[in-house]
């Protein structure tokens, strides 16, 4: 019987400096995997840019609704701790509160301390989303409701 792996395969000399170990990569490596690498990174630094540049309502909307989604597909026996956790994963970072004790007829999501630019702008994009999910703003029915310091609220209504 032979062995699987010999000795002499194990004890490959390794590339010395960074450009021998870059010309292995560049013989080792097929033009299409490296296409596909590059395309892959390209694609994330596309996403981590599109980001970085949307206004903070845009990030409460995609937040929004991507919690609203979750809570579709929550079963309805849901415990409510499952259901905080699960809204509450969309809001990274962020200040939220979830409150589940309605669920699964609504569940309240309220985002404390929204200055005003970002009220303005969310009662604009985040008011009303219509879909298998109903999302829908509490108040901010003027521009006039918007101070300097709000705490916003929605009803995801699955």
């Amino acid at each position: 019987m032979r062995p699987l792996m010999s000795l002499s395969s194990l004890s490959a000399p390794m590339p010395v400096s960074f450009r021998e170990a870059a010309r292995a990569w560049k013989t080792r490596v097929p033009r299409r995997v490296k296409l596909l690498l590059a395309a892959a990174l390209l694609l994330f630094a596309a996403a981590q840019l599109w980001v970085s540049i949307s206004s903070p309502a845009e990030a409460i909307r995609n937040s929004i609704t991507a919690a609203a989604a979750d809570t579709a597909s929550l079963p309805w026996t849901a415990s409510p701790d499952a259901v905080r956790d699960a809204i509450g994963a969309h809001f990274p970072g962020q200040d939220v509160t979830v409150d589940p004790s309605r669920f699964p007829v609504e569940v309240s999501v309220a985002l404390p301390a929204v200055d005003r630019v970002t009220c303005l702008e969310a009662r604009k994009l985040v008011r009303r989303i219509e879909g298998t999910v109903v999302v829908a703003l509490d108040g901010y029915r003027s521009a006039a409701d918007c101070s300097a310091r709000n705490s916003m609220t929605w009803r995801i209504m699955p």
